[in-house]
């Protein structure tokens, strides 16, 4: 090869090189900045370095942030999350705000990878089709669940019986926020519920360990799109978050804060306060009674009613009835609603 045809390889190499890069640029400014939609949207209250401040938690270091399991992160970025949450040792219960219609999934994918790999922290990147999917979780085989095992009570149509409630036109069924209806499924739920006026008294089983969190979020999901209902779908996450083992965990820290200067941290009570440790009304197969107690207060205990979110009712209820010996079943959203 002589020496001009050189020449004019390379001459041909370096301009393609230059296409490239200039393709590669483009593409590069075409595409979201995590970064930069950090500082603009997070840093306030996660700070630049991702060191958290006051009751938000630090990002830098956090498991669930970097967790193998890419659901829990972009599901709490798309959807918010309020309540307290232990991060490395430590409890945090700042309110992160609901982001899914301010973010493209780009955008959250964007912002999301840099968290994930920024501070030390060193998890895979997470992209835009991985958010679709958790922001609109496809029902999968919810209806063939359905038919199996819920259209026996419930009905084929979901316009349940005397005893079991409707699942049509449902409100609780169709809240824009799933956990009281996927705290029914994964908890169970036994005595009064009203619903659309009426009230029922069917028992619903506990569907954990009976099914998977995969099948929980398929069937939730169905439900919450047939019949006339358009509620959005659930995620296993979300149905993750609804066990009672993590309610009774946020429990622990509610009844710490609220509870334990009156009832002392083992639950022993004293002169002025009972004990709740072996209280019959505490762990009784109905917990309504204790549910009105803790919402309207008797004698010396204050009403915590609008002080403490039904949630958060339901979670520390959870923990006092597993609690110092005791074996009272889990308490669910519904089941403090349904106490007037």
């Amino acid at each position: 090869m002589n020496r001009y045809a050189r020449l004019a390889i390379a001459g041909v190499a370096a301009t393609v090189a230059a296409s490239l890069l200039v393709h590669s640029r483009g593409a590069a400014q075409g595409s979201p900045d995590g970064k930069a939609l950090f500082a603009a949207r997070c840093s306030q209250c996660h700070q630049v370095n991702g060191a958290g401040n006051g009751p938000y938690p630090p990002l830098a270091g956090n498991p669930y942030v970097t967790s193998s399991d890419t659901q829990a992160i972009i599901s709490t970025v798309l959807n918010g999350r309020s309540g307290p949450i232990e991060v490395l040792g430590k409890t945090y219960n700042g309110n992160m705000p609901v982001w899914r219609d301010k973010l493209t999934n780009a955008e959250a994918a964007a912002v999301i990878s840099y968290v994930r790999s920024a501070w030390g922290n060193n998890a895979a990147l997470v992209t835009a089709d991985q958010v679709a999917l958790v922001r609109s979780p496809a029902a999968l085989s919810g209806g063939q669940i359905f038919a199996a095992k819920c259209a026996t009570c419930h009905g084929a149509s979901g316009q349940g019986s005397a005893t079991i409630p409707p699942l049509a036109a449902n409100e609780t069924v169709a809240a824009e926020d799933p956990s009281a209806m996927v705290g029914i499924i994964v908890n169970g739920h036994s005595g009064p519920l009203t619903v659309n006026g009426k009230t029922y008294n069917g028992t619903m089983p506990t569907w954990k360990g009976q099914m998977s969190n995969a099948d929980i979020a398929a069937v939730a999901t169905y439900v919450r799109a047939s019949w006339g209902n358009k509620a959005g779908g659930v995620t296993e996450g979300q149905v993750a978050a609804s066990g009672p083992a993590v309610s009774t965990k946020v429990g622990a820290s509610i009844y710490s804060a609220k509870c334990s200067a009156c009832h002392q941290a083992n639950g022993q009570g004293n002169a002025m306060f009972p004990s709740l440790a072996g209280n019959k009304t505490v762990t009784a197969a109905d917990p309504s009674a204790m549910i009105g107690t803790i919402e309207h207060g008797r004698s010396m205990m204050p009403s915590w009613k609008g002080q403490l979110s039904n949630a958060d009712i339901a979670a520390v209820a959870t923990y006092v009835r597993s609690a110092w010996g005791n074996s009272g079943a889990p308490v669910t959203e519904a089941d403090v609603a349904a106490v007037h």
